[in-house]
């Protein structure tokens, strides 16, 4: 059986609200959509921001894979409060344990690995990461086998990569963050991450950016996410400007598919 550990990206503090809110975690969201792919996987969860978290007892011998979420904190992951997520990501590429990440989680392996994190001149992205394309290793790299060029996807940010990290692969990028997505494999780090979320869905994405905290802006867009989450024909499609398949389950999680098949042991 293949086992996982999800490196959860939120502040106890964050948590609790989803709690109350009676929203998934992002680890939770995360694990959902994993299983989604692969019913049968083994899956635990770290908090690195938990104060009872100890990564000295962080046993990572035992897993096949390791996925770092995205995350609502306020601050950047090259920041100061960050470091307990970037020792973390630093321990597990130590350990040379194949590694996914989304959204944050990509911006967090950027900044490990040498490269740098911004926020984005073109403002935040939110609802669908529109018409992204493939660079041409990405049209032939196994992050994205079975994307069509031209995609969207799950979004929500603020930041995005500014820099890549040297050595690093870009596989796809858009007119809003031309680092979409890249691939690290060398030295014994074998990283691929995304800056959009196929983990979530466009329900989870509409609770984003409709309730309150780092995204919260627009209303009208989470009515247009609920929409399209129910019937992938309506209006809303047009109004989100992007295509029906672009919504499909096994469309929208293609990279996590992708990166299970890559590390069945």
């Amino acid at each position: 059986m293949t086992h996982l550990l999800i490196i959860e990206g939120n502040s106890p503090e964050l948590l609790e609200k989803m709690v109350q809110a009676g929203q998934l975690s992002d680890s939770q969201s995360y694990s959902a959509a994993l299983q989604a792919c692969q019913p049968e996987l083994s899956i635990d969860f770290f908090q690195p921001y938990h104060a009872d978290s100890d990564l000295t007892k962080l046993s990572l011998s035992q897993y096949d894979g390791v996925v770092f979420t995205g995350s609502s904190v306020n601050w950047s992951v090259d920041e100061p409060e960050a470091a307990p997520l970037r020792e973390t990501m630093e321990k597990v590429f130590a350990n040379g344990i194949p590694t996914l990440g989304s959204c944050n989680g990509m911006q967090l392996a950027a900044v490990v690995l040498g490269g740098e994190v911004a926020s984005s001149p073109n403002g935040r992205e939110l609802g669908m990461a529109k018409n992204i394309k493939l660079t041409d290793a990405g049209a032939k790299h196994p992050i994205h086998q079975g994307r069509e060029d031209g995609y969207a996807c799950s979004c929500v940010h603020r930041d995005e990569v500014s820099k890549l990290p040297p050595g690093a692969i870009l596989t796809a990028g858009n007119q809003h963050s031309p680092v979409q997505a890249f691939v690290y494999e060398r030295d014994g780090i074998q990283f691929w991450g995304m800056q959009y979320h196929p983990e979530l869905s466009p329900e989870r994405i509409a609770e984003l950016v409709a309730g309150e905290g780092l995204f919260n802006t627009d209303p009208e867009l989470a009515e247009h996410l609920n929409k399209v989450a129910q019937d992938s024909e309506s209006e809303s499609v047009a109004a989100l400007g992007i295509k029906p398949s672009d919504l499909a389950p096994e469309m929208r999680m293609r990279e996590i598919d992708n990166w299970l098949k890559m590390i069945q042991p």
